[in-house]
């Protein structure tokens, strides 16, 4: 399927980089120019968490397209919407498209899709490492270009989505690393104690101060057959009895995470990190569920990636300035049945919805009794147009029945 794009464009620039610069966005010069144990902010299991958390849930959103209508803006389903919110290209439905571009924008601060056109006609959107992308300074027509794996793209050739604009340079993101990047630091190096502590050896439960000779001592079968002597010999649960001045036993207490604060530390740091983020510490399993937490949450972060997507959409490729694309979160929203019913009869009962569209809120089948998709009022479900015609409202209504 095919849609119109707002003009048609060149295809995107061939011009290519030099062999060096090619060599420095792959992986060998990583592993070389890096040092040993770096980790970039973008494998960080924290962040990894969040992103996969905000991705998910941006993903799941109906890409609605849109009109603006002299009465209020209405839905549009055509070939457009559907490449869009089912099919953007070949291999990727709108799930994985979507989630791989917050998951992007969330680790780099960036991510690119590029259009592939048939003339004026839009064929597919293929998604671009934003990881390995730089980004130019503005021209003399206030474009900019975008370099990934060797090829150079100007800003209107493909969708470039930002979040967090730099302050120097708003056409390219920064994403949250400025914010996070100490958390993140704190956090490796409480985690890296955490690991060698849980590893060391050196945890005794026991000690045992035996009267004989150090060489005696030196000798490990000489100090299993002491050690045997009396703990071989005893059964489960049964004392020692070992004479005095011979044995002195102590009991060691080995220092916990607890003592050393680590625990508190690490969640403190993921708790910053998350907060930073946008995303309620509860996510990541710190915490307990907060309903009003949640909400506020799909309602600001799960909302601003939804507008970062849309606007890009809506401005590249659309050619009707009456047409936009909408990414509805209502769905995300924590409510119970109890919460909804309650909603949606209000919602019927004041004119604002007819039944069946009621019925469609709770994913039931529109139902073709009559009445079912008329806008009506007040207990009796009278028809909206029909409100002048109540007895009540009638000088001798009473009388007439």
């Amino acid at each position: 399927m095919k849609i119109f794009s707002r003009k048609q464009r060149d295809a995107p620039s061939s011009r290519s980089q030099s062999a060096v610069a090619l060599w420095l966005n792959s992986e060998d010069a990583k592993n070389i120019l890096c040092p040993e144990g770096y980790t970039p902010l973008s494998q960080n299991d924290v962040v990894c968490r969040c992103a996969h958390k905000i991705a998910d849930m941006v993903s799941n959103m109906t890409i609605y397209l849109m009109q603006n209508g002299e009465k209020g803006d209405t839905r549009i389903k055509n070939e457009l919407s559907r490449v869009i919110d089912i099919t953007p290209n070949q291999i990727m439905t709108r799930k994985t498209f979507v989630y791989k571009l917050v998951d992007d924008m969330v680790k780099c601060g960036n991510a690119v899709a590029l259009p592939s056109y048939n003339g004026t006609l839009l064929e597919s959107m293929t998604w671009l490492d934003a990881s390995a992308a730089s980004y130019s300074d503005l021209d003399s027509d206030g474009h900019y270009f975008i370099t990934i794996s060797g090829k150079r793209y100007r800003d209107d050739e493909v969708l470039h989505f930002v979040l967090i604009p730099d302050k120097d340079k708003p056409w390219r993101g920064v994403g949250y690393a400025p914010q996070i990047a100490e958390s993140v630091k704190t956090y490796l190096q409480a985690n890296a104690t955490k690991t060698g502590f849980l590893r060391s050896k050196w945890k005794p439960s026991m000690i045992i101060s035996i009267n004989a000779d150090t060489e005696e001592l030196q000798d490990p079968e000489k100090r299993k057959k002491i050690l045997g002597s009396y703990a071989s010999e005893t059964e489960r649960g049964e004392p020692w009895l070992i004479p005095a001045g011979e044995l002195d036993i102590k009991t060691i207490q080995p220092l916990t995470l607890q003592d050393l604060a680590i625990q508190d530390s690490i969640t403190l740091d993921i708790r910053t990190i998350a907060g930073a983020i946008g995303l309620p510490p509860f996510l990541l399993g710190i915490g307990e569920f907060n309903k009003d937490a949640y909400n506020n949450f799909v309602s600001s972060t799960i909302r601003g990636f939804a507008e970062i997507i849309q606007q890009e959409y809506t401005r590249k490729l659309l050619y009707s300035e009456k047409w936009y694309f909408k990414m509805s979160e209502k769905s995300l929203l924590h409510y119970t049945l109890t919460e909804k019913q309650t909603y949606v009869a209000g919602m019927v009962q004041n004119a604002m919805m007819t039944r069946n569209e009621g019925r469609n809120e709770f994913d039931l089948a529109p139902s073709d009794a009559a009445g079912m998709d008329d806008f009506a009022v007040l207990e009796n479900y009278i028809k909206v147009g029909d409100i002048d015609k109540q007895k009540k409202l009638n000088k001798g209504g009473a009388e007439g029945g």
